[in-house]
């Protein structure tokens, strides 16, 4: 909750485009609904560059881990389990540049370059970078202006969050996959309001995943092949929703208790952000006190692949996996069942 005030706080964002993903952006242990609150004070152009690591993050990690072996289920058997996912921001999620005005008007004037930094850099924290956020002052003729008026230039700041240092985009769900014969099995996901990471909030989910033995109809001594695909969907808070959907293949072998697996799949979704613009100074560069603004971080299709092992003890399991990709991930699944 944190993230959201943190946002909210940011009085003299320009409508830089950074509104709803700055909510992210107060401290470690902020929350979706803080994180909305932080970026409520920032443009939309800005609220994205803020989110993006999340926003992205959160739509791979929904699309993986449905699967920890390579031959489905046969009829009645069942797998009840509960699993963690998390994908890693890269290095280049770490910080943006700031979308600026180039110009802005005020008092019947319209001022160019009207903002800058102490140091001329516009690069700035994303929710998954740390450090403090980037302040912007008004500068030349604008902030020449604001005196004369009788303002003080420095009320009108550009105050970005500082970076949460986010390790990961988490995802966590039970799932119950259960085998209905003919060499398929379905995977089933849900998650009730679960507070995964204080930055990202509650978080609640529910999918899909069908998964086929290829293997009956195409024979590869000592490999099975299984076609798998699915779907799911996530809210963190109450602003923001995730959609991801996957497709592919997954191969590999047994061995005694262990199953050795590999997958090639493509993954797709997106990640909305909603929230209500902060501004009851009425600053220049911020959309109106109260305006409603939403944007959309899509993730188009791409290619990933992981490589796992899971564990059978009787009717316990233990399976994980790590995955490669445009950002990497793992997962960790325990879990109860007839195998």
């Amino acid at each position: 909750m944190r993230l959201v005030r943190t946002l909210l706080r940011l009085p003299t964002i320009l409508a830089l485009a950074v509104v709803p993903w700055l909510l992210l952006s107060a401290a470690r242990d902020a929350s979706a609904q803080e994180l909305l609150d932080q970026i409520a004070g920032l443009g939309q152009a800005n609220a994205e560059g803020y989110a993006l690591p999340l926003s992205e993050g959160l739509v791979r990690a929904l699309a993986g881990g449905y699967v920890d072996r390579s031959r489905p289920l046969e009829g009645l058997r069942f797998d009840l389990g509960i699993r963690f996912l998390g994908i890693r921001p890269g290095d280049e999620r770490r910080s943006f540049t700031a979308a600026v005005p180039d110009t802005v008007g005020f008092s019947g004037q319209i001022f160019q370059q009207p903002y800058g930094s102490a140091d001329g850099s516009l690069e700035t924290p994303t929710i998954a970078g740390s450090g403090e956020g980037l302040i912007l002052i008004p500068q030349g003729e604008f902030r020449s202006a604001l005196a004369g008026s009788g303002l003080d230039p420095d009320d009108f700041r550009l105050v970005f969050p500082s970076g949460l240092d986010l390790p990961l985009a988490p995802n966590l769900a039970v799932q119950l996959t259960v085998g209905i014969g003919f060499g398929t099995e379905v995977a089933m996901r849900f998650l009730p309001a679960v507070e995964v990471l204080p930055e990202v909030g509650q978080l609640r989910s529910h999918g899909f995943s069908v998964h086929h033995h290829l293997s009956r109809w195409i024979p590869l001594p000592g490999l099975d092949l299984t076609g798998v695909a699915g779907f799911q969907e996530a809210t963190a808070g109450e602003d923001i929703d995730v959609r991801a959907v996957h497709w592919g293949l997954i191969g590999g072998t047994r061995i005694g208790p262990v199953d050795l697996f590999g997958s090639a799949q493509l993954r797709s979704g997106s990640a909305r952000i909603e929230y209500q613009v902060e501004n009851p100074r009425g600053m220049p560069l911020l959309p109106p006190d109260g305006a409603a603004v939403s944007f959309r971080t899509s993730v188009s299709t791409e290619p990933t692949y992981l490589v796992g092992a899971r564990l059978q003890l009787l009717v316990m399991n233990l399976a994980g996996h790590y995955s490669f990709g445009e950002q990497d991930g793992f997962s960790i699944k325990l879990g109860m069942g007839l195998p």
